[in-house]
C-alpha cells in the first residue's frame, strides 16, 4: 500500500509544484498577483482563494472563476489518481501556502487571515 500511495502522491506533488502557472493565462496570473499583493484575495488550506476584505464585484468575479478552474483541476487529478478531492485540495493549499511570497495573505485553520 505505501508503495502504492507514493507513486501517487509524487507526480502529485510534482504537478503541484507547478500548478498554480498553469490555471490562467497571463492577463489572469497578473490580476490574481496583483489581488494578492494588494491584499484583496489570499490563499486558503483547502487550495482555494478567498476575499481577505469586503470584495467589490471585479475582485468577486476573479475568486469565482479561479477557485472553478482550481476546482476542475482538482477533480481531474483526485479522479486520475484514485483519490479523494480533499485530499487534493489539501496538498495544493499547503503547497501554495509554502510557497507563497512574503506578504501574502493565507488563511489559517481558525479562519484568520495571516499575513506571511
Amino acid at each position: 500500500m505505501t508503495n502504492r500511495k507514493n507513486s501517487v502522491l509524487l507526480p502529485l506533488l510534482a504537478f503541484l509544484a507547478i500548478f498554480p502557472a498553469l490555471l490562467a493565462g497571463p492577463a489572469m496570473a497578473d490580476s490574481l498577483d496583483d489581488a494578492k499583493r494588494s491584499g484583496l484575495v489570499g490563499e486558503t488550506l483547502r487550495g482555494y482563494i478567498a476575499p481577505v476584505t469586503a470584495p467589490s464585484a471585479s475582485t468577486t468575479r476573479l475568486v469565482n472563476d479561479i477557485n472553478q478552474r482550481r476546482k476542475a483541476a482538482y477533480e481531474d487529478i483526485a479522479k486520475k489518481n484514485g483519490i479523494p478531492i480533499q485530499q487534493v485540495e489539501a496538498l495544493t493549499g499547503k503547497r501554495i501556502i509554502e510557497r507563497a511570497p512574503a506578504g501574502t495573505f493565507y488563511q489559517d485553520s481558525s479562519g484568520n487571515w495571516i499575513r506571511k
